[in-house]
């Protein structure tokens, strides 16, 4: 009997079922802690990295909008006013975008700011980056390159015509109507006309179906036959262009100032040239010299300068066979107070670059090349190589024809014509480069082609009006964001 309390008391002690809920109890209030606090590390890092992602997004904005200000002033008619680069948001994919740029002096200041929706909730606040950079606007007073990139008629009344096998592959402008007859056929990069547009022949056109004008633009209208018809990629006006315009570019001829290089050149009246008739014979520009050969069957030599480095120089030295062209070297600016006249198989090669005026008239004809590479072809390099003629409006003794510049008969010519009144050009003539003149007269295949390579500028002496440039460049090492 006595052992009973005992065995029940061991019973109690030993029965371990009435610790097992407590101790559940706690396991689940430790794991869930750790759930909570493995929760909450996983919430933070997610949002950290849709903040990270938020933050990127609004930064690349912000580039964005640094690419959009630069552009902004890049395409302002004046980079100088203060007022060019306005403040401007736009929506973009992500969010928003606000760029504007300050000026200090010459010195934009270019900002763009980005901004995206917070990702951590509505109540927080947006995401925002901004840089910005630095850009210089600089201007500067040229020469105007631009009417040497055109075969260039300045020919305000009456029609400038192309008739009987025109082939034009440069780029053609034209102050006043164009016209075309025949089998004209205009294939240049551009066509700019300040006037209206005949095409007088079914053969004739600007362009062809299968390869567009890149480039047309006329105040005028087009006419075919002389009834008006749309400008438009049609068999009825037989104008093919992938780009029509009505706003050409306003260039002005420029201006030939022939008494200041009478006066100035670097060869020419006041220097001894025998060969030539000292450029000069009377001390007035008056086309004393006459008619003057450049390239005689006798070689010559006339230069300014040491001899072997000459400032200025004219040197021939004639072909050794009839089918191996002379020689002729150039530098610098040199005036002639004479007609100049090529003809009769005068075959030519020029080495170097200057700029020959002439007070009377110029002359190529009968089977005449005058070119930069013995070939007359595209291995001409314009860069290295480049004559350009000047010719004035006398008339002398020996030659009172109208024309100023006469091409005609089986004739080739690389460098660039500059005629003060009229050109002619006929019968199988090629012409490599730029043309400007006043009234034009082109015919019988003639064929005018670009030049096979860059000019890198006018040489010294060419005529150019002055004309306002202004840059936009970036500053290096100005970029923060």
């Amino acid at each position: 009997m006595p052992d009973r309390p005992v065995s029940a008391i061991r019973r109690v002690l030993g029965d371990e079922r009435g610790l097992a809920l407590p101790f559940a109890l706690g396991v689940m209030v430790i794991l869930s802690a750790l759930t909570a606090g493995i929760f909450t590390y996983t919430t933070m890092n997610q949002g950290a990295a849709k903040r990270a992602q938020a933050d990127q997004r609004a930064y690349g904005l912000a580039e964005t909008g640094v690419s959009y200000a630069f552009a902004t002033l890049q395409n302002a008619a004046d980079p100088s006013n203060a007022g060019s680069v306005p403040s401007t948001t736009v929506a973009l994919t992500g969010g928003t975008v606000t760029y504007n740029g300050s000026l200090s002096g010459n010195t934009w200041t270019l900002t763009g700011t980005g901004t995206v929706s917070n990702p951590s909730g509505p109540y927080a606040g947006n995401v925002s980056r901004t840089a910005s950079i630095q850009a210089l606007v600089t201007t500067t007073t040229t020469g105007d390159t631009r009417p040497y990139d055109y075969l260039f008629v300045d020919q305000p009344t009456g029609c400038f015509t192309l008739t009987n096998t025109v082939t034009i592959e440069v780029a053609l402008y034209v102050r006043g109507d164009l016209c075309l007859e025949n089998n004209a056929l205009i294939s240049s990069p551009a066509v700019h006309v300040l006037g209206n547009v005949h095409v007088n022949s079914p053969q004739a056109s600007v362009g062809t179906s299968s390869s567009l004008i890149p480039d047309f633009s006329i105040t005028g209208s087009c006419y075919r036959n002389g009834t008006p018809t749309a400008c438009s990629n049609s068999p009825t006006s037989r104008v093919w262009a992938s780009a029509y315009g009505t706003s050409p570019p306003i260039i002005p001829k420029p201006t030939a100032d022939f008494p200041y290089w009478y006066a100035n050149a670097d060869l020419g009246p006041g220097d001894s040239c025998p060969a030539l008739g000292n450029f000069d014979n009377d001390s007035t520009m008056n086309v004393s010299l006459g008619q003057i050969n450049l390239t005689p069957s006798t070689a010559y030599d006339c230069y300014v300068g040491p001899v072997g480095a000459p400032t200025a120089q004219i040197k021939w030295t004639p072909g050794q066979t009839p089918s191996k062209p002379g020689t002729l070297k150039i530098k610098g600016t040199i005036f002639l107070d004479a007609d100049v006249k090529w003809e009769n198989l005068s075959l030519v090669q020029y080495d170097g670059i200057a700029t020959i005026y002439t007070s009377g008239k110029l002359t190529l004809k009968n089977q005449t090349d005058v070119c930069g590479v013995v070939t007359c072809d595209e291995d001409w390099d314009p860069s290295t190589d480049f004559l350009t003629m000047v010719v004035g409006s006398m008339t002398s003794a020996t030659d009172t024809t109208p024309d100023t510049v006469l091409v005609d008969n089986f004739t080739t010519f690389q460098g660039a014509i500059y005629a003060v009144n009229d050109y002619t050009q006929g019968n199988n003539t090629t012409i490599w480069g730029p043309v400007i003149a006043g009234n034009a007269d082109i015919s019988n295949s003639s064929l005018f082609k670009p030049l096979p390579g860059a000019l890198g500028g006018l040489p010294p002496g060419v005529p150019s009006d002055t004309v306002t440039v202004t840059k936009v460049q970036l500053v290096p090492g100005s970029y923060a964001g």
